[in-house]
């Protein structure tokens, strides 16, 4: 008797995929086959067993020979996707899962890109659409109007959303697999904080400012958003590398806590990960470096300055428009007076808004062009 069930996104739930996998399996369905495009899974009607689920992926997914050994058993192989069992009560040993890993990070890469480009689709689309609610009426709107608008929001919320959905599922994957575990330090002293809220934007920067920290006696304990939480103490010579990465391979964190260096400090955003490495070294040692390509490092740098200024630029361009269409909304009544004093008001505000994003923007480029740039 075969059984088929529908299951989208499994590729993205691996684990909850697994789980569900094993689940059937103890009701009696064993999995015989997966059609890929449709996302049906096909199962046969045999007797109840307890087994235990590893999707696997990459493009020369082989079951290796010490694998079999200890009881694992290709189920399924469907293109780049292989599924194995093994049906020992304990497992002591598991498929890499790198594959699955790289796959759901570089997916997740390409939908942030499918939601920024969507985005700008939208603002180009919505920017002579504003100008002409200014010069028509809402009435005068052909439907095919509205629609254009509407249908790239609904594109860009599907592209945004599917994009933070992978990003959790790839956090939910990197704090079981990766030892991302932050090496907390117990302050017992005094501390206080200092605030550095465009760090991201330059990690040469920043381990200078980290490694004078330390020089003083400022031993960093904690990074919290923009606040680097800092305890008085003794000097230290301790070297800080702060890497901002499109993507982490599994090994990373493991490769560099074995060589000696602490994890103080981890995020994910669409732009990368952003990490904070910190080891100390003797007075006379050489200090201390992770051994970057210092040419994919400026490289990654430089992306990373232009996607936060496009950013800093859309979000400019959306409240500028939001403020037009405030302002096209206001009825204006009173004598001449007042509609002077309320578009003088108008004008300020945009004149506001526009020097506050122009002068935050010359000063992240400034500081980057002829002080980050320098130090590469």
């Amino acid at each position: 008797m075969t059984i088929k069930r529908w299951r989208p996104l499994w590729s993205y739930r691996v684990e909850e995929t697994e789980q569900w996998l094993a689940e059937m399996a103890s009701d009696g369905l064993q999995l015989s086959n997966i059609q890929r495009f449709s996302r049906f899974f096909q199962f046969e009607k045999v007797a109840s067993i307890e087994t235990t689920y590893q999707i696997q992926y990459g493009k020369s997914a082989q079951l290796a020979k010490t694998l079999q050994n200890n009881g694992w058993q290709e189920v399924v192989k469907v293109k780049h996707w292989q599924i194995v069992k093994n049906d020992h009560p304990t497992v002591s040993l598991f498929p890499s899962r790198d594959g699955v890993l790289r796959r759901i990070s570089s997916h997740q890469d390409k939908w942030s890109g499918f939601a920024i480009i969507s985005a700008l689709i939208l603002l180009i689309i919505f920017i002579p659409f504003c100008f002409m609610l200014f010069m028509l009426d809402f009435e005068d709107l052909a439907p095919i109007w509205w629609m254009i608008p509407i249908s790239i929001v609904i594109l860009a919320v599907s592209n945004i959303r599917l994009s933070t959905f992978l990003k959790r599922q790839l956090q939910a994957l990197e704090k079981t697999y990766f030892n991302t575990t932050i090496d907390q330090v117990q302050a017992t002293g005094k501390t206080f904080r200092k605030w550095k809220n465009t760090w991201a934007y330059f990690p040469k920067i920043i381990e200078r400012w980290l490694m004078k920290m330390a020089a003083q006696g400022n031993r960093l304990v904690k990074v919290d958003g923009n606040f680097f939480i800092f305890e008085e103490g003794q000097n230290e010579k301790v070297s800080y590398v702060c890497e901002m990465r499109k993507r982490v391979e599994p090994s990373y964190f493991d490769m560099h806590k074995e060589a000696g260096w602490k994890l103080k400090h981890k995020t994910t955003q669409h732009f990368g990960s952003f990490v904070i490495w910190a080891k100390q070294y003797k007075e006379g040692e050489t200090i201390p470096t992770l051994g970057q390509d210092i040419t994919e490092e400026r490289k990654q740098t430089f992306r990373t300055y232009l996607k936060r200024s496009a950013s800093l630029i859309f979000l400019t361009v959306l409240n500028l428009i939001h403020l037009l269409l405030r302002i096209k909304d206001y009825k204006f009544g009173g004598d001449i007076g007042d509609k002077t004093v309320l578009g003088i008001l108008a004008i300020v505000a945009i004149v506001v808004l526009l020097s506050i994003s122009i002068s935050i923007l010359i000063n992240i480029s400034y500081t980057y062009f002829f002080k980050e740039r320098k130090l590469h």
